[in-house]
């Protein structure tokens, strides 16, 4: 068994007050957790020789170093645990900056004695470059059932001039290390001024005000009160700062002062020291200080009531962070499910995957979006692209996506547009689609089409008059041939493939990343859970879709790629009709030119005749080719949206989401099936551990600080 000994009196006096609470705490620090908890510890800072290790070892009576001179060249850490059980553990704990492993010491026993021994010992692995300092920390936890907890750091002292021991780069490393400790808001800094030098001549108090600037968690320390000259300014000046006269260093919670060991009593037991030191206070000038600012046994009591009115402040705050630890630990826990091993606990946990992925996936095909996984109605993550946000929302998304895909089409789905008789190239809007809003537009960038060229009217007919010829078959002279119209339908058409693959390659994109999202969400930190379900599960599904996808394109676009027309009669006559009474004005006109050419000026004449020539010119009806082949790609445009959003996306693919993974096909999978999906990962079984080690540990944290809360509250 180890040999713990230290003098167990001395320290419970500074935690006399707050050793239940303390207890508490001291388990969530185990567990890692003291990053949410605000826990005290006592820093002692001061310039090179003002006392810092001897004031150290007078509060806790622990040995530390303090021979005159250079003496600490890095952090250390003397942590104090109460325990059921003695044992010690040494390490250097490297800098946040440092790449280096924890280095183990194989110690065994720590006395009051042990302390400098153990420090040499890490200056030899420490320091083996030849530097001057280091900001990596020597920690010494040492516990045992006569301590209580409590952490003491002494800290490189701040030096002002250089030599070779004493580099530039040393300095440097100091201060790092003080600004390091000194502010944190859960450290109560013991401020060292040593009384053989001048209080500006010393930069500790400049570093408080750097870090504590209000100054409201530093106690001032006066050191070596002995060694100044009785009846001196220096003596007087000292007495009225230990009396926190001085407005220059005033400090919230005052000042004490100490009288160290001499050279000559470094031998001398600790009962010793303290009562030559009580002799000393006894004497004028001293002695006009209240008693409670004098002496090691004052100032034990004074740090104890100080760390029990620190933990009392900012005890509202460790019970709120306790709350929210222990709340998302226990979801973590919910979602990591429990212990499986045996096929039936396998089952089990897939089947609940199974059955929250049914039900979020049907709400979001559905546009149910009350769950907490859609979000707000402002989700942290949104946008008007396919983004982590929008995605959430799959209705919502997928129906903005099809009206932008019906208005692409309507836009940019024909090879070249071809501009009404009356129209030229500078009108607006030729389609007569109206404009997508505003918020829709960053939709259209999804879409990689060219705007089509425009030609006018006149333009085409002129190329139709020579295709006609070229095509001509056996129908009467005069008479156009239908065949020309069709050929004309599918060249305008062309585009409509690209566009609905486009479309149909994004949607299909949406759709698993909105699943992947999903299954992250109800699976959680199970990772390897999670990559199994998408790599035998989710991938192949869409792969299928794929192919599904692409082959009822196909079969969408094969009717106007090389089939006959087969419009509903009265709809074509009706559009047809509709678009040559626009026509019936100018050959009004014609008529009325023909018999009346005196109402007619001289330009309106000849321009008639322009018309006239065009339109009379052509022995093939180009006229009525246009116009029919226009009608039919008007109608066959809203059909081919339609079955491309209805037939394709709807049937084979959303309204099959929510069959991706399913109760049904859980309950069917053999047991080596439910072993590659969901058998458990070494991490998962250690994090549940963990975790609910973390949970009983702040479970019972939350109960004493809650206790404790009414206590103080009554």
């Amino acid at each position: 068994m180890e040999d713990i000994s230290l003098d167990a009196d001395a320290l419970g006096q500074l935690q006399a007050e707050q050793k239940e609470l303390l207890d508490t705490v001291d388990d969530l620090r185990k567990h890692g957790i003291d990053r949410f908890v605000d826990l005290p510890q006592i820093v002692v800072v001061g310039d090179q020789s003002s006392g810092k290790s001897s004031v150290l070892e007078a509060i806790s009576r622990v040995r530390f170093p303090v021979k005159d001179g250079l003496c600490t060249r890095f952090a250390t850490e003397l942590v104090l645990r109460a325990d059921s059980r003695a044992r010690v553990n040494v390490t250097i704990e490297p800098s946040p900056s440092s790449n280096r492993e924890v280095q183990p010491f194989n110690e065994t026993r720590f006395n009051s004695e042990e302390l400098p021994r153990l420090i040499e010992d890490a200056k030899r692995r420490m320091l083996v470059d030849g530097s001057g300092f280091s900001e990596d920390v020597l920690r010494v936890e040492v516990r045992g059932p006569n301590l209580t907890q409590l952490t003491l750091v002494d800290l490189p002292g701040f030096y002002h001039s250089e030599d070779v021991n004493q580099p530039a780069a040393g300095r440097e490393i100091v201060d790092r290390l003080a600004a390091r400790y000194m502010s944190r808001d859960n450290t109560i800094i013991l401020a060292i001024v040593s009384a053989r030098n001048q209080v500006i001549l010393q930069a500790v108090l400049s570093k408080v005000k750097e870090h504590d600037k209000n100054t409201e968690r530093t106690l001032g320390i006066i050191t070596k009160p002995d060694l100044l000259a009785p009846g001196s300014q220096d003596e007087e000046n000292f007495v009225r700062l230990a009396k926190n006269l001085d407005r220059s260093h005033k400090l919230t919670l005052g000042w004490h002062v100490l009288r160290n060991r001499t050279e000559a009593e470094q031998d001398c037991t600790h009962e010793q020291r303290d009562n030559t030191e009580r002799d000393f206070f006894m004497s004028a000038p001293w002695s006009s200080i209240p008693s409670r600012n004098c002496g090691v046994d004052k100032l034990r009591a004074k740090l104890s009531k100080t760390l029990l009115q620190h933990i009392k402040d900012n005890l509202p705050s460790l019970i709120h962070g306790i709350e929210d630890s222990l709340n998302d630990r226990q979801r973590r826990l919910r979602q990591l499910g429990s212990p499986r091993s045996t096929p039936d606990q396998l089952r089990s946990y897939l089947d609940h995957i199974a059955s929250q992925f049914q039900r979020l996936s049907r709400d979001a095909v559905e546009g149910n979006y009350g769950d907490e996984f859609f979000g707000g109605l402002y989700p942290e993550t949104g946008g008007i692209d396919t983004s982590y946000g929008r995605i959430r929302k799959l209705r919502g998304l997928i129906r903005d996506l099809n009206r932008t895909f019906a208005y692409i089409l309507a836009t940019k789905g024909s090879s070249f547009i071809i501009l009404s008789r009356k129209s030229d190239e500078g009108d607006d809007n030729v389609s007569g689609t109206p404009a997508l809003p505003q918020f829709l537009q960053g939709l259209i960038d999804q879409y990689k089409v060219d705007e089509p060229p425009t030609v006018s009217f006149e333009s085409i007919a002129v190329d139709l008059e020579r295709l006609s010829s070229e095509n001509q078959g056996n129908e009467f002279p005069g008479t156009s041939n239908d065949r020309v119209a069709i050929q004309l339908f599918q060249h305008q058409s062309k585009p409509w493939e690209k566009i609905a693959h486009s479309h149909l390659k994004l949607v299909l994109d949406t759709a698993k990343a909105f699943v992947e999202t999903l299954m992250e969400h109800i699976i959680g930190p199970d990772t390897q859970t999670f990559a199994a379900i998408l790599r035998e599960i989710v991938h192949p599904f869409f792969d299928q879709k794929v192919s599904e996808l692409e082959n009822k394109l196909e079969e969408l676009l094969h009717h106007y790629k090389s089939g006959y027309p087969q419009p509903l009669d009265a709809e074509f006559r009706s559009l047809l009709s509709s678009r040559r009474r626009k026509n019936l004005t100018e050959e009004a006109l014609r008529d009325l030119l023909a018999t009346r050419p005196e109402l007619f000026t001289d330009a309106g004449r000849e321009e008639l005749r322009n018309k006239q020539n065009i339109s009379h010119s052509s022995g093939f009806g180009v006229e009525a080719l246009i116009d029919k082949s226009e009608t039919y790609y008007e109608m066959s445009l809203r059909t081919f949206t339609d079955n491309v959003i209805v037939l394709a996306i709807e049937n084979c693919l959303v309204r099959d989401l929510p069959n991706v993974f399913t109760t049904r096909a859980v309950s069917r999978m053999e047991p080596a099936r439910l072993e590659q999906l969901a058998s458990e990962s070494p991490d998962i079984q250690q994090e549940r551990t963990e975790l609910q080690e973390e949970i009983d540990a702040l479970k019972k944290g939350f109960e004493s600080c809650n206790s404790i809360n009414i206590i103080r509250n009554g």
